[in-house]
């Protein structure tokens, strides 16, 4: 078991998701300044709008709270992109790696809640568009060029973004997403893959393989990925199983299933299933041997969500 600890703790970093719901600010600083003391690398903030459980402003979330952890990396897990004119995104990115010293990683994707992306006035058929549109955009903004651009959603006429983020050539960007359209988009604009804590670990096996082709298409190195994960431990399986159980039921048999989330709508919550190949709950010792599993993967980030929603 040392062994084991030891090897995951040089080959991986570690990030957490703090509480994001309710009057928040106080404890959520509180988890990311002991989530420091303890080792964590970075601390990672959601979006999504009109769920209780979930902030809409991730960027200036994370502006705030990188104030009280210097050092520590911060991310968006994810923005939703097409809710966002690329110069917007680009230029708030570019204030927060200043504001925080250099310390940004942008975790993007499409959004697959129609109600958010309705409630801006964007429609469903246009996130993937938009998506690459923004993505090569915002990546040539951070590397300071002088942008010419004529898509079907944005246009740019000579315009250079001021001021550049720290970070040469540019922060991290890493793309989410779950169907194959995704993850190429992911190989081709992307730095990473990014995979949230919806798809079991026997799905991201299998697609991480079409994942490393697309990468060798574009003609890039497979260096590992980083990954999400709803996380619990306890002295024990069972009581980590029993005390989780009613926030497993809430996240997976209710709202991730009344979504258009490509994955889990109308999907019947299976408890056996969930705990062993798509959250990480158990004792210490069960949690350290399905992180190995995640070592042998790949896997060089891993983030998680241990606050439990109700």
């Amino acid at each position: 078991m040392l062994i084991t600890r030891k090897i995951i703790r040089e080959s991986m970093k570690f990030g957490i998701v703090p509480r994001e719901w309710g009057y928040f600010v106080e404890e959520s600083v509180e988890q990311c300044i002991l989530a420091k003391r303890v080792g964590f690398s970075s601390i990672w903030i959601e979006e999504h709008h009109g769920n209780e459980y979930y902030l809409p402003s991730p960027l200036p979330t994370l502006a705030g709270l990188s104030q009280h952890v210097p050092g520590m990396m911060i991310g968006t897990s994810i923005a939703i992109l097409p809710l966002y004119h690329p110069v917007r995104f680009a230029s708030d990115g570019a204030i927060l790696d200043q504001l925080s010293g250099g310390r940004f990683i942008a975790g993007v994707g499409a959004g697959y809640r129609e109600h958010e992306l309705k409630l801006f006035g964007i429609p469903m058929s246009e996130r993937a568009g938009r998506m690459d549109e923004s993505l090569i955009i915002i990546a040539k903004l951070w590397e300071g060029e002088v942008v010419n651009f004529k898509g079907k959603y944005y246009s740019l006429e000579n315009f250079r973004l001021t001021p550049l983020p720290i970070q040469k050539p540019r922060p991290q960007i890493w793309v989410g997403g779950w169907v194959k359209q995704a993850i190429e988009r992911a190989a081709r604009l992307g730095d990473a893959w990014f995979p949230g804590p919806s798809g079991t670990i026997s799905f991201i096996e299998e697609n991480l393989e079409f994942y490393k082709e697309c990468l060798e298409k574009y003609g890039k190195k497979f260096n590992g990925f980083p990954i999400m994960r709803d996380a619990y431990v306890a002295v024990s399986d069972d009581i980590a199983v029993r005390e989780a159980e009613e926030s497993i039921n809430y996240m997976y048999g209710i709202d991730y299933a009344k979504t258009e989330h490509p994955l889990l709508k109308g999907k019947q919550l299976n408890i056996d299933e969930w705990i062993t190949d798509r959250l990480l709950i158990g004792s210490p010792l069960t949690i350290i041997e399905q992180i190995d599993r995640l070592r042998k993967m790949g896997v060089n980030h891993l983030i998680l969500r241990l606050s439990l929603r109700k």
